[in-house]
């Protein structure tokens, strides 16, 4: 059965702050941030906005009447919600006026809630193609003042319309997963501000990537030169070309294509900043 991504929408605020203006503010080499980091620029979401505002701005942008009469599930994929209780879904569905005969529930996983809201979605359509999914990544990332973690802030949201008629992308059901319990990136119930150890989590996000990666080649009896393309979560720009040179041969002609390829794909990226589970390229 084909089903997958048929529209997609994104919002994020219209304030932000110059890489280099930051660089100079810390006393740092602006390089260390264009270009060690990939980082631009980045987003700056003021108190008037949280992640419900943003993904209500997002999907209002590309739902029809039509489509919301057919969207029984609303996952909203967060690790900024507004309430330890009541899911965030449950105020959108309310903003957007959804029928409140739909599901509404909230994943938190850190950077793999919308993923996991994803694959659950196109779960539900394989039993319920005539139907509609809605799958939100919405997040504010923020950091301590002064601290390494501060240039890969910024914020948004990402709204995924899932259908039967995927214009955008569908899915066959393949997949490999790995998890395990690390304490590189955590965010306390009393404070705002996430805790990170930043070299200790880009050795554990090549790490996992290897393990899933090469899970999935073995699977699916497949090779590196079988993809068309890949998709990586991306804390900042440069994150996921580190992953990618760890499984690719950088002598082989073609590595210079993907590396053009990818750095044409982070050109939002690199102006809005992180957006945890809707950060993707």
């Amino acid at each position: 059965m084909n089903v997958g991504i048929e529209k997609i929408g994104f919002y994020t605020a219209p304030y932000y702050i110059d890489m280099v203006d930051l660089a100079n503010a810390r006393r740092q080499d602006p390089n260390k941030f264009l270009v060690g980091i990939g980082q631009k620029q980045q987003s700056v979401i003021p108190p008037s906005q949280d992640v419900v505002t943003m993904a209500a701005n997002a999907a209002a942008d590309i739902l029809t009447s039509d489509d919301k009469e057919l969207i029984d599930m609303i996952i909203f994929g967060s690790e900024t919600g507004i309430d330890n209780s009541k899911a965030a879904s449950m105020y959108l569905q309310s903003l957007l006026g959804i029928s409140g005969s739909a599901r509404a529930f909230e994943i938190k996983q850190a950077c793999y809630g919308a993923t996991a809201g994803l694959q659950m979605g196109i779960n539900y359509l394989t039993l319920h193609p005539k139907r509609k999914v809605l799958v939100v990544g919405a997040d504010i990332a923020r950091y301590g003042l002064n601290t390494s973690g501060e240039v890969t802030q910024g914020g948004g949201a990402v709204v995924m319309l899932l259908s039967n008629n995927p214009k955008i992308i569908s899915f066959d059901g393949q997949s490999t997963f790995y998890s395990k319990n690390i304490m590189d990136f955590w965010r306390p119930i009393y404070t705002k501000e996430a805790k990170v150890d930043g070299h200790y989590s880009n050795d554990v996000y090549i790490d996992f990537f290897n393990r899933t990666f090469k899970q999935y080649l073995e699977r699916y009896s497949l090779k590196l030169n079988d993809f068309a393309a890949l998709v990586f979560h991306v804390p900042y720009p440069k994150m996921g070309i580190k992953a990618l040179r760890t499984v690719a041969d950088q002598h082989d002609p073609q590595y210079k294509s993907i590396w053009g390829e990818f750095a044409n794909s982070i050109v939002y990226n690199s102006r809005v900043g992180n957006l945890y589970t809707g950060r993707f390229t």
